[in-house]
């Protein structure tokens, strides 16, 4: 018996923009060469020309409402999240998804941990429907949309390019098809200075100035260049995710007893493909055996990734009856977030 028995996840749905942009019409414009478009992987991204988060949310949400053939009325909580891109700087953005999808009679709240989020809210899920008898059906959602000035999707990191997209699935009590597992999260909080958008906040309020010095932005070179003075600090901070990824997934397998060799397919964000190689090398898994071919397709959603890719994988059969699946992310911070699921 597992910690979550009689708790599955009814439905899965995706959305992404119309439009498209391809990696290759932009190179030349940023100056990337083959060699760095390589080790990046990502083909094409999906780009919203009108759409906001919240927008893409409720289609998502609709669609997973949908799937899972329920009524909107039936939901009882609604778990939103995306990376750091809100279409305002304070506002409840998950009050006008719980309002435009007719989930009159759930509580909606913001689950905030980078693009992690959404594995955060399966746990979340599963514990409150668990603890408690009368909360049966849990939306879970994310979205994102990257705009400049305060991020460009090509530059501001060198491990992955952004593109624009959401995801829903519906958590629900009485779902025996698949078996939920266990669920493990561990942040290392060393590195909570190497993301974000300097000016702005109560430490340093936005003045007009700030725009024209390029300081109202996310920028991960800047961040490095300030607090990681030489290559060997660099080094030093590769090693710390790497131990911290290893260390989220061998403490999941530990807690449901089971091996590496145990795993058939990995649900992962769509990062560069240099990273998940060399995840796929920890872990001794092929990258066939991942969700890197939909990722780089539509690249780094933040936490959108997850559901994005386990529904475009369920849809294509590539999950079959039987398999261990495990959901695995990381997000600033750092954290990581890894899930196992039995189809």
């Amino acid at each position: 018996m597992g910690i979550y028995d009689g708790i599955g996840i009814a439905s899965t749905a995706s959305y992404s923009p119309e439009k498209v942009i391809e990696v290759e019409d932009i190179k030349e414009k940023y100056g990337f060469t083959s060699e760095f478009c390589e080790r990046i992987g990502v083909e094409q991204l999906n780009v919203s020309e009108n759409e906001y988060p919240t927008d893409m949310a409720i289609k998502a949400a609709t669609r997973a409402i949908e799937k899972a053939n329920i009524d909107p009325e039936e939901i009882d909580l609604i778990l939103y999240s995306y990376g750091a891109f809100p279409e305002y700087f304070i506002w409840s953005g998950y009050g006008r998804i719980q309002h435009e999808i007719g989930a009159k009679n759930a509580a909606a709240l913001r689950i905030d941990q980078g693009c992690n989020a959404q594995i955060i809210s399966l746990e979340y899920a599963c514990a409150k429907i668990k603890s408690n008898p009368f909360v049966n059906n849990v939306l879970i959602v994310s979205a994102d949309v990257f705009k400049e000035p305060i991020v460009n999707r090509w530059t501001t990191h060198n491990g992955s390019f952004f593109g624009d997209g959401a995801s829903a699935a519906i958590v629900k009590r009485g779902i025996t098809s698949n078996r939920i597992l266990g669920i493990n999260n561990i942040t290392n909080g060393k590195l909570n200075h190497l993301w974000g958008v300097p000016v702005g906040g109560t430490a340093r309020p936005l003045e007009s100035s700030h725009i024209s010095q390029g300081l109202f932005n996310i920028d991960i070179h800047r961040s490095s260049s300030k607090y990681l003075k030489n290559e060997d600090e660099r080094k030093k901070v590769v090693s710390l995710i790497v131990a911290t990824n290893l260390k989220t997934l061998e403490s999941l397998f530990s807690k449901i007893n089971r091996k590496r060799d145990d795993i058939d397919k990995m649900v992962m964000y769509n990062v560069g493909r240099h990273i998940i190689q060399d995840i796929c090398s920890d872990m001794e898994v092929g990258i066939d055996q991942t969700s890197w071919n939909i990722g780089k397709k539509y690249g780094h959603m933040g936490p959108a990734d997850i559901f994005f890719n386990l529904d475009k994988m369920m849809d294509e059969g590539s999950i079959k009856a039987g398999e261990l699946v495990i959901l695995f992310s990381a997000g600033t911070g750092f954290s990581t977030a890894s899930a196992a699921i039995e189809f």
